[in-house]
């Protein structure tokens, strides 16, 4: 099975045009005009996706999207504090994260967060069964019906729960609610795909659209687009929050998302040429499961070598990274708010830094360890694993919230592991199966909070009044899994000597 470079996933994209379709003579062009009177359909004009494809809606919608998450929990904390837990609004008050609370309000603190884990772990998995399950269908669903209806479908979700927020909010600030009416806010985006769908949709109109090798500037574009619009959000929303209200917060999100929708639907056309696009029905057809057996075959079918056993330890790898980040995420603000008094804009800061200092990291990363010193895409990968067990078991152990940023700086080649993992797959499957392999990983990705959540959220609970920060030594351990699984693939790679069909991954 043939392998190509690697360099055209990991590194620089080297400039060029795509083949220009074969012309038919003008005595072919006539026989065939006599055999089929077809309406001819014009190729696409890929030039007019020169500068920009979905980077701006993507910086938007996420900016959006992280501008609302830490006020968002605080709103839970403090409806949890006076409606559930009867406190009143004096004592309540620091839970806004608005200032530091004094040591008085720990008690206070401690007792509601407890509950308000609760419904974290209730909005994780709100939006990880639905979305886990739509993955399965939406790539093979979108080959037919075209990439444009899932774009516009998921903005819609995301803005149209974003104004429910709104008006929950609104209602707050006359009459307090039971916090659990805010998992209003997640099931638009829930119903519409979520995060699942979004990317989805997005990685298949970059891959149909761009030039064939420059297609992975564009994915390295969006990814610095929503890693932007991550840092963006999160540096504002401490900002905002404190010269304004969570009201104002919200109605600036719901305006980039509207923004984000807007651009879609006025400037992004669809991918997929008409002639190609089916007219059937498109509930009915979302809901074959014949496509979801064949993928399921696809990615279990015996392979020559080891390409079976290295793409299911990738994908399990990558699945368990996913495990830990959304673990981490959902008591990760809880945490910071009870180990060292931290306020939004405190966390949002620490976010911030934390996704530039993986931006640095992967560009030296890549510059570096992989141009200069010619380090091996599995290498980078187990590397990668490393600075996250680190990461991980510093903040374990952090007493002094310089220790916070100290692991960050330990974790910062973080961010290759994903990339790297990614390109060991596309090497070792067909280019005709990638899209099932991804497919099922993706799936996989997605399902993983429904153990995270839980698993990270009652071993919060146990160890908050004595050690918060328990749950990180669990995120230690399953990177360490990673690592281990990344490593027998480095073995298998090594074993088959330098003239193996592996010798892609490993060099």
């Amino acid at each position: 099975m043939p392998r190509s470079d690697t360099e055209a996933l990991v590194s620089d994209v080297e400039a060029g045009d795509d083949a220009a379709p074969r012309i038919l003579d003008a005595s072919s062009a006539a026989s065939n005009e006599q055999v089929d009177r077809s309406p001819v359909i014009p190729p696409h004009d890929y030039n007019s996706y020169r500068w920009f494809i979905l980077e701006p809606a993507v910086f938007l919608i996420f900016f959006a999207r992280y501008l609302i998450g830490a006020v968002y929990q605080n709103q839970i904390l403090y409806q949890t504090c006076v409606t559930i837990k009867k406190f009143n609004a004096t004592q309540c008050e620091p839970l806004l994260g608005i200032d530091r609370s004094s040591d008085a309000d720990k008690e206070v603190e401690v007792i509601v967060q407890t509950y308000t884990a609760n419904i974290m772990m209730t909005t994780s998995l709100l939006e990880s069964i639905i979305p886990a399950f739509a993955s399965l269908f939406l790539g093979p669903w979108s080959d037919k019906f075209g990439r444009r209806p899932i774009l516009l479908t998921t903005f819609t979700g995301y803005l149209t729960g974003s104004l429910i927020l709104i008006v929950i909010t609104y209602v707050t600030m006359s009459t307090n609610i039971s916090p659990w009416w805010f998992l209003l806010y997640s099931v638009p985006s829930v119903l519409s795909g979520g995060t699942c769908a979004l990317i989805t949709g997005i990685y298949c109109y970059i891959s149909d659209v761009a030039k064939e090798r420059k297609k992975a500037l564009r994915m390295v574009l969006n990814e610095a687009s929503l890693c932007a619009g991550m840092m963006v959000g999160n540096v504002a929303s401490g900002y905002i929050y404190a010269a304004t209200n969570a009201l104002v917060l919200f109605s600036i999100a719901g305006s980039l998302m509207l923004l984000a929708l807007m651009y879609v639907y006025i400037f992004v056309p669809e991918s997929l040429n008409p002639a190609d696009i089916q007219t059937g029905s498109r509930i009915r057809e979302f809901f074959r499961f014949d496509l979801v057996k064949d993928l399921v075959r696809t990615c279990f079918k015996r392979r020559p070598n080891f390409d079976r056993a290295i793409i299911w330890l990738t994908m399990i790898a990558l699945t368990i990274a996913i495990f830990d980040m959304e673990g981490e995420g959902t008591v990760n603000y809880m945490f910071m708010q009870e180990q060292f008094n931290w306020t939004i804009k405190d966390f949002s800061l620490f976010n911030a830094s934390r996704i530039v200092i993986q931006i640095v990291g992967s560009i030296v990363g890549m510059v570096v360890l992989r141009r200069v010193l010619k380090m091996s895409i599995v290498t980078m990968a187990m590397l990668s694993l490393a600075c996250c067990v680190l990461e991980s078991t510093v903040r374990a152990t952090a007493v002094y919230w310089q220790e916070m940023y100290l692991g960050m700086t330990l974790g910062m080649m973080r961010g290759v592991m994903g990339p790297m993992c990614r390109a060991i797959l596309s090497h070792v499957a067909p280019a005709t199966e990638v899209g099932k392999i991804f497919a099922l990983t993706t799936s996989m990705e997605s399902v993983s909070p429904l153990g995270a959540a839980p698993l990270y959220t009652t071993v919060y609970k146990a160890t908050l009044e004595y050690y918060p920060g328990a749950f990180n030594f669990i995120s230690a351990g399953l990177y360490f899994v990673c690592y281990i699984l990344i490593a027998v693939i480095f073995g298998i790679q090594k074993s088959m000597g330098s003239s193996s069909v592996y010798q892609a991954i490993g060099s």
